[in-house]
C-alpha cells in the first residue's frame, strides 16, 4: 500500500518540480540584467545589498538587506536615475521676462537726452501757457473791478448831484457836505425844514424811523409838491421815480406866494 501511494504521488511531484523550474528560469535570466548596489541612498534612507528587481515608469522595486520596498523615481537622486536608465531631468530654464527685455532693448535704442529735453520743453510750454492764462484772468478781473468801481463812482456822483438839485430848488444850498456820505443828511434835513439834530436820530434803532418817514413828506412840501410825492418817495417801487421827479422838476410856488408884481403902463401928458 505504501508503495502504491508513493507511485501515485510521484507524477504530481514531478509536475510541480517542472513548473517551479519553468518559473525559476526566466527569473535567473532576468537576474542577469538586474542592477545591484552595495549602498543605495535615497533622501535620508540608506539601503544596503540592494537589488533592483522592477523598474516601472514612476517607481522601482528593490530587495535589500532589510527586506523589500518600492521607491518613486522622482525621489531618486539624479545620478541613480541615470544609472538605472531613466532620462536625467532637464535643468529648469531660467525664467525671463520677455516684456522687460523688450523694454530694455527699446530704451537702449532711444536717445535719453532727447527725451529729457522734450520733457523739459513740454513743461516749459505748459508753464508758459498756464502763466499766460493766469495773467489774462488777472487782467480781466482787474479790468472788471475797475469798471465796476467806475460805474459805482459815477452813480454816486449822480446821486449827490440829484441831492444838490433838491436842496437848491428847496431854497437851501447844501455846500460841500452834500458830496460826503452820511454827512449829506445834514443839508437834506435843513432843506426839508427839519433840525440838524435829527442827524443823530438816524443812528438810534427804532428812533431812526421817525426822520426816515418825516423827511420825504417834508421835502415834498419844501419843493412845493403834493404830499403824495412824499408818499411815493417812501414806497420801495416808486421811490426812484419820485426822487428823480423832485430833483429835475421845476419848482412850484407854495399857496399864498404871489407872483411878480405887474407893471402898470400909463400915458403921461405934457
Amino acid at each position: 500500500m505504501h508503495v502504491l501511494r508513493v507511485q501515485h504521488y510521484a507524477p504530481v511531484r514531478l509536475l510541480w518540480l517542472g513548473l517551479a523550474a519553468l518559473l525559476m528560469w526566466p527569473l535567473r535570466v532576468k537576474g542577469a540584467t538586474e542592477d545591484t548596489f552595495d549602498v543605495f541612498q535615497v533622501g535620508t534612507r540608506t539601503y544596503t545589498n540592494v537589488t533592483v528587481t522592477t523598474k516601472a515608469k514612476t517607481y522601482i522595486f528593490i530587495l535589500h538587506a532589510g527586506g523589500m520596498t518600492s521607491i518613486k523615481v522622482a525621489a531618486l537622486p539624479p545620478d541613480l536615475q541615470e544609472k538605472l536608465g531613466y532620462a536625467s531631468p532637464s535643468a529648469p530654464k531660467p525664467l525671463t521676462n520677455a516684456v522687460a527685455l523688450w523694454g530694455k532693448k527699446e530704451l537702449a535704442k532711444l536717445n535719453v537726452p532727447d527725451i529729457k529735453s522734450m520733457r523739459k520743453q513740454f513743461e516749459q510750454k505748459w508753464r508758459g501757457q498756464t502763466a499766460a492764462r493766469l495773467s489774462a484772468l488777472r487782467s480781466i478781473s482787474s479790468g472788471l473791478a475797475i469798471a465796476i468801481l467806475g460805474v459805482g463812482l459815477l452813480l454816486y456822483l449822480f446821486y449827490c448831484y440829484c441831492l444838490l438839485l433838491i436842496c437848491c430848488k428847496a431854497g437851501k444850498p447844501p455846500g460841500l457836505l452834500i458830496w460826503l456820505p452820511l454827512f449829506q443828511l445834514i443839508p437834506l434835513l435843513r432843506a426839508a425844514g427839519m433840525s440838524a439834530l435829527w442827524f443823530l436820530a438816524y443812528f438810534v434803532p427804532i428812533l431812526n424811523l421817525v426822520p426816515a418817514i418825516l423827511w420825504p413828506l417834508r421835502i415834498a412840501k419844501a419843493r412845493g409838491k403834493s404830499v403824495w410825492v412824499g408818499v411815493l418817495l417812501l414806497l420801495p417801487l416808486t421811490n426812484l421815480f419820485a426822487f428823480l421827479y423832485l430833483a429835475f422838476s421845476d419848482s412850484v410856488p407854495e399857496d399864498g406866494d404871489e407872483g411878480p408884481e405887474p407893471k402898470i403902463m400909463s400915458l403921461q401928458t405934457v
